[in-house]
């Protein structure tokens, strides 16, 4: 997917953060990255960089991808210097990730530049930079947090009237032709404005480890000024316009995450926790949900590898507390993001306030699904496969019947007979 981050459109921010030492005012850091670079997830049919090119397969974290985390791991041991202890201490820090191989091994490259070993840490003597650091996961299905794989029939049905809205079928219909040759290139059927995102991720992928493209990527697309290749990274963008437009959707997506970062700070400012960090491992959708949920996702443009978005709970007096929202890219900035509705130092409180319609009280429950308080909420889908089941089951009870009643009266006829 594509991978340039234009501030400008897609947050509001002042000034950037550049620290060496942990602020004193600090007491909890969430914080939710992008993987590093990866393999492309799709070879199309007509590619001539076939799987071979990618010494691990499709989808796999790369070596650029692994230096990108640990160069971040790095990065976050000097901005935390301080806060967090040199040496790795398991109850300062919890890390979670998707299911994903990449996404598993950016986090473990990540610690190991975070926590490289220290002293007694330092368990076998052929290793001095690198030690175990526990990483936890859960199947894709189970994760609405981070992979976001849970199955959630709301959200599928509002995806749908998206792809129906008459914006979105002018914009297929404005691009029709581009569609067909792409598809007749690539030798993939079917493109449209909800896939396009594959082959440009495949092109964007090839590219970026200097292998030669299909030369039709390269051409010039007609009078519109911009290569093919150029164009479907345009067009790339439009999938994270589908994914988290609109509330409702920004709720279920970006919700559950958010509202784990704002339990975790409302815990710390009660002095009920001990965890100075809780980081997670996940994808540019992860990224641009949360973004999403906390209208700081303006032009859906995709979060680039090892992306990341940070939120610190500082506290400024007795019983006050504050919250920073930071973004940062591929360099060794970290920006400070305006959510709005607030100020930079947004007040615990007031960011209770400005993220509570985005936070869902019983997902499952809002999704159509069996609620955690053992309430199902249905979706017109659901009632109608509900009222359907009634129907059939009328109709068997009544043949039933029939059925008996038949057998009483052929019984009855013998044995008059």
């Amino acid at each position: 997917m594509k991978v340039q981050v234009n501030f400008k459109l897609l947050v509001f921010f002042t000034v950037f953060v550049e620290s060496n030492t942990a602020d004193p005012t600090l007491r909890l850091v969430n914080l939710v990255y992008r993987h590093g670079d990866r393999s492309p997830v799709g070879i199309f049919p007509t590619d001539k960089n076939k799987v071979d090119k990618w010494p691990q397969g499709l989808g796999w974290l790369t070596e650029k991808g692994m230096l990108m985390h640990y160069n971040f791991g790095q990065w976050l041991r000097k901005r935390y210097d301080g806060f967090l202890n040199s040496s790795y201490v398991h109850t300062e820090i919890e890390v979670a990730s998707s299911n994903e191989d990449r996404c598993l091994m950016s986090a473990y490259c990540n610690l190991a530049g975070l926590y490289p070993p220290h002293g007694d840490q330092v368990w076998n003597p052929d290793i001095t930079n690198w030690q175990p650091i526990p990483v936890h996961t859960r199947p894709k299905k189970e994760d609405n947090v981070i992979n976001m794989g849970e199955n959630c029939p709301r959200y599928d049905q509002l995806y749908q009237e998206t792809m129906k809205t008459k914006e979105i079928t002018e914009e297929e219909e404005r691009n029709k032709d581009f569609y067909k040759f792409v598809g007749q290139m690539s030798g993939m059927d079917h493109e449209n404005i909800s896939n396009i995102w594959k082959i440009a991720d495949t092109l964007f992928c090839e590219k970026a480890h200097n292998l030669t493209v299909s030369p039709w990527a390269d051409q010039q697309w007609k009078q519109e000024g911009m290569t093919v290749y150029e164009k479907l990274r345009f067009l790339d963008s439009w999938q994270f316009r589908l994914l988290y437009s609109g509330h409702e959707k920004s709720r279920l997506m970006g919700g559950p995450i958010l509202g784990e970062f704002v339990q975790q700070m409302v815990t710390a400012s009660q002095n009920k926790t001990n965890t100075k960090m809780f980081m997670y491992s996940g994808h540019d959708t992860t990224v641009a949900a949360l973004l999403s949920a906390l209208n700081l996702f303006a032009n859906g443009t995709s979060p680039p590898y090892a992306a990341s978005v940070i939120v610190e709970l500082h506290q400024y007096s007795a019983g006050n507390y504050y919250v920073n929202v930071l973004y940062k890219n591929t360099t060794d900035t970290a920006y400070l993001l305006t959510v709005p509705g607030c100020t930079e130092n947004c007040p615990l409180e007031v960011f209770q306030k400005i993220t509570k319609p985005y936070i869902p009280v019983d997902w499952k429950k809002e999704c159509g699904l069996q609620s955690d308080d053992n309430t199902v909420s249905f979706t017109t889908y659901q009632i109608t496969t509900v009222v359907l089941a009634g129907v059939i089951l009328i109709l068997l009870i009544v043949l039933v019947v029939v059925f008996i009643r038949m057998r009483k009266i052929q019984v009855s006829y013998r044995n008059f007979r």
